[in-house]
């Protein structure tokens, strides 16, 4: 079955194309775990499996797609343009089969994923300006030097290297009902469809975007290929703004449904991946789980819920940052902004109000003047670990007497 969007386009790839990715990969990708998530069940009130391929090879799934296309090619050189994961896995795909490997990478793209797609062997060139300019970097360099440029997703062998994790899904899940992908360019999403759809027809699958980069969703909407405008977004792995007309035929063929989270909703469940199912993922990662958080996947989808959890490459430094989003965003997390007199004794009134309803503050900060404060009069913002919302607002209630006034 070949899917051809148009004259001068490359037809997507068939199911047997899907097997025989699976064969070059077995021995170079892990299998990664398929595990039933308790504490998602109980929240959701739904039968909830998390699929951890944040525990692949670099860290992300893209390995599955790289590998396909360089074991093709050994010796030859290559060059590919990503923001990380993508190019992580090129780099380490490359090192395997002795292809020498020029990674163009955005200027702004997370230092740990720059060191390790150096550390993988490849020559990484930091480009300004936008993801786009960095593909066309590459493209240049790929056409001046004859080395085979490899697509993140606009591409028949990434996608069915990407598909053999829906292969991994139907032998680990026979019983599956339902597949959540988060969703960038779509390479993934469309093969992972694919694999599935070919073993499960009755099976359902979803793809999840970032509300800044809904590239498909809007697609969809328009039925046909549109580009938005570069935004920037905490889920970098999945900041496409420019569509494949291959993935987008295939997305519309065999993709059920497209839904869209924002920041919010993403780091909130990223707290909670990293909480309750002990496991680092990056933004991009979690928008999966973010969807099914948020009732975004319907009760007519059917259960057990599959979601993939695609990469686990996130920078430390912004780690914490992330979770303390995550926390505000699911109310667990609140600062106050009060006006006490001038006195000895009164700030110790209002930290022991909060202690008595339990809160935690974690962070006291004075202002004596300015921001049109009365004369005797100290602001003081208050940082508290609270419970939740509802418990928040109590925190808030005890503190309305110290208002700021209008």
């Amino acid at each position: 079955m070949l899917r051809v969007v148009g004259s001068n386009r490359q037809p997507g790839p068939t199911l047997d194309d899907v097997f025989e990715a699976a064969k070059v990969t077995s021995t170079r990708i892990s299998q990664t775990p398929l595990k039933p998530s308790h504490s998602f069940s109980r929240i959701t009130g739904r039968e909830i499996w998390l699929k951890a391929e944040c525990l692949q090879r670099t860290g992300s799934f893209k390995i599955r797609g790289a590998t396909n296309v360089v074991s093709r090619i050994p010796g030859r050189p290559v060059a590919a343009a990503s923001a990380g994961n993508h190019a992580q896995g090129v780099a380490l795909a490359a090192s395997w089969f002795g292809c020498p490997c020029t990674v163009f990478m955005p200027a702004s793209a997370p230092l740990p994923k720059v060191a390790a797609t150096r550390d993988y062997g490849a020559e990484v060139r930091l480009v300004d300006g936008p993801l786009e300019e960095t593909v066309a970097r590459a493209l240049e360099f790929s056409e001046e030097t004859g080395a085979r440029f490899i697509h993140p997703y606009d591409d028949p062998l990434i996608v069915a290297g990407q598909a053999t994790l829906g292969l991994e899904l139907v032998e680990q899940l026979p019983s599956l009902g339902t597949v959540v992908v988060p969703t960038g360019g779509g390479g993934l999403l469309a093969g992972v469809a694919l694999a599935v759809k070919a073993h499960l027809p009755e099976a359902r699958v979803i793809g999840v975007e970032i509300d800044v980069a809904a590239v498909y969703a809007e697609s969809r909407r328009a039925g046909r290929p549109v580009r938005l405008s570069p935004r920037p977004t905490v889920a970098d792995g999945i900041n496409v703004t420019v569509p494949s007309e291959m993935v987008f035929s295939m997305v519309e063929e065999l993709v059920d449904d497209l839904v869209v989270v924002n920041e919010g909703h993403t780091t909130s469940a990223l707290t909670l991946v990293l909480e309750r199912a002990k496991l680092m993922v990056e933004p991009a990662g979690v928008v999966g789980v973010a969807a099914v958080l948020e009732g975004l996947v319907g009760s007519s989808f059917p259960e057990p819920l599959v979601v993939v959890l695609t990469g686990g490459n996130i920078d430390l430094l912004l780690l914490g940052k992330m979770v303390r989003h995550g926390l505000e965003a699911s109310g667990r997390y609140a600062d106050f902004r009060v006006w006490i007199p001038d006195q000895p004794g009164q700030l110790v009134r209002v930290l022991q109000a909060i202690a008595e309803i339990g809160g935690n503050v974690v962070e006291v900060e004075h202002h004596r003047e300015g921001f049109g404060l009365p004369f005797g009069k100290v602001e003081v913002m208050i940082a508290v670990e609270t419970q939740g919302p509802e418990h928040t607002a109590l925190i808030r209630e005890a503190l309305r007497p110290y208002e700021p006034s209008a």
